[in-house]
């Protein structure tokens, strides 16, 4: 029953949190996002407004109600490249993250290394949100899964199982949850990252495909129990493999701190200095996008 009763309530969420009116006024439906808006502003004490103009990095208003499927994502380049690098690193880090998580029992007592584990969750993510704010997502994410990938390096090490710290609580103990930590903080930063990196219309799809990444590698962590019995060190050395060609992959996607959310793929030209490879020698559109107009 309580589960039922959360459901419904995530059902609610619908009828009452309102459209994003900069995506409804980016597919063209002006009267929606002005009473958003103003539903807004009424909340919030403002005056009521009577016209908006959405107005592109370009300069440009831009507005379409075409839609778009998910082979918009892999016909453009720039987005085929943000999409397939960004995909990839949820990946690493779900399977970072609850890869593990399930492999908890293997070190101790897994209702008391869960439990470190949740400690460790929050002040890494706060310190992340700082730090992304300040030094910009891609060196944030870079130094925390490089971080995260020592962990991995130095867990894979046998000569570290039994160095106690406390008791029963080992310096690898302390090592998988410190990394668990730190793939968990880059996996909510993604949550952002990938949204400043797509143009509006494709926003959602992108971070569908994204979080369906992400989910793979949650399926695949419970294989983790399997492995074990192999060798308890290969899914350490498995998740480093991973964070190195993540690492390699979130190289080529540029810095969004600071800059506004790109509208279309010429907002992403002059933001992010994206070539004009959607187009043919003659500077023509070589694919129907509306994203530019």
């Amino acid at each position: 029953p309580p589960i039922l009763g959360f459901s419904f309530l995530g059902i609610a969420y619908h009828f009452v949190v309102p459209e994003t009116p900069h995506w409804l006024f980016a597919r063209g439906y002006e009267s929606k996002a002005l009473d958003s808006l103003n539903r807004v502003a009424k909340f919030n004490g403002a005056p009521a407004l009577k016209d908006i103009e959405l107005v592109s990095v370009t300069g440009e208003v831009t507005s379409s109600k075409k839609s778009q499927g998910f082979g918009i994502l892999w016909r453009v380049p720039f987005l085929r490249n943000s999409i397939a690098c960004l995909a990839f690193g949820w990946f690493t880090v779900s399977i970072c993250y609850y890869g593990l998580e399930f492999n908890a029992g293997s070190l101790g007592n897994e209702y008391i290394i869960m439990m470190l584990m949740g400690c460790f969750d929050s002040p890494f993510k706060l310190v992340m949100y700082v730090f992304a704010g300040r030094a910009g997502r891609q060196i944030a994410s870079q130094v925390y899964l490089g971080l995260a990938l020592l962990c991995m390096i130095l867990s894979a090490v046998p000569l570290l199982d039994s160095i106690a710290i406390y008791g029963n609580f080992t310096f690898k103990i302390m090592l998988v949850a410190c990394g668990r930590a730190f793939g968990g903080s880059v996996f909510a930063l993604f949550y952002i990252y990938t949204a400043e990196i797509l143009p509006t219309l494709v926003r959602s799809l992108g971070l569908s495909y994204c979080s369906t990444s992400a989910r793979i590698g949650s399926l695949l962590a419970p294989f983790v129990i399997l492995v074990n019995e192999v060798s308890p060190y290969i899914i350490y050395v498995f998740i480093a493999m991973c964070l190195v060609i993540a690492m390699k992959l979130l190289r080529r996607i540029p810095e969004t701190l600071g800059k506004p959310l790109p509208n279309n793929l010429e907002d992403c030209k002059k933001l992010f200095g994206v070539k004009d490879d959607w187009k043919d020698k003659e500077g023509k559109e070589s694919i129907e996008l509306n994203l530019l107009t």
